[in-house]
């Protein structure tokens, strides 16, 4: 369950950077998915994100099904 977790998690990341990029440039590259790097305030926004989304797969083994 968590690895599937962290799986989905990666593609959510990795769609958040193609779609920042393609309104940005509006043509990408994978070399370009690869060498985004986040601002620092873009950085804390994934990091609460990340928080809030194991929150909700760690609710599941707590018994919150909800």
């Amino acid at each position: 369950m968590l690895s599937l977790g962290n799986e989905v998690y990666v593609l959510r990341d990795r769609q958040r950077v193609i779609e920042k990029l393609l309104e940005a440039k509006g043509t990408i590259s994978r070399a370009d998915i690869e060498a985004y790097k986040p601002a620092p305030e873009e950085e804390e926004e994934i990091r609460k994100d990340n928080d809030a989304f194991m929150a909700r797969l760690f609710r599941v083994f707590e018994g919150d099904l909800d």
